[in-house]
């Protein structure tokens, strides 16, 4: 199995649309401009390794899922699930609150 740059978008397209966040959203979250990212998403840029380090963390998924689209014992769990989408609204919030700040 080699990474495919478009199969890899398409999993981080997915998997930010089941988390129910915007692109701006996750690349606020990411300090990477929204642009990039949806390049990213679209598979026409390809991620460095901090950058996928990053998805895994903020998403609660293997990297083997994101680079490669094998499942790994480790993939969340419903109970991870239910945890990982409070912890995005609170960034949300906490994301919305920053920009009022501005």
């Amino acid at each position: 199995m080699n990474y495919d740059i478009k199969k890899s978008g398409e999993r981080i397209r997915q998997i930010r649309i089941k988390n129910g966040v915007t692109q701006e959203q996750v690349a606020g979250a990411l300090n990477i401009d929204r642009s990039f990212y949806s390049r990213v998403e679209a598979g026409k840029k390809g991620c460095s390794v901090d950058l996928f380090i990053q998805l895994s963390n903020l998403f609660h998924v293997s990297l083997d899922y994101l680079i490669l689209g094998r499942y790994s014992g480790d993939l969340a769990k419903n109970t991870d699930r239910v945890q990982m989408k409070e912890d995005i609204v609170k960034l949300v919030a906490h994301l919305e609150q920053f920009r009022i700040t501005l």
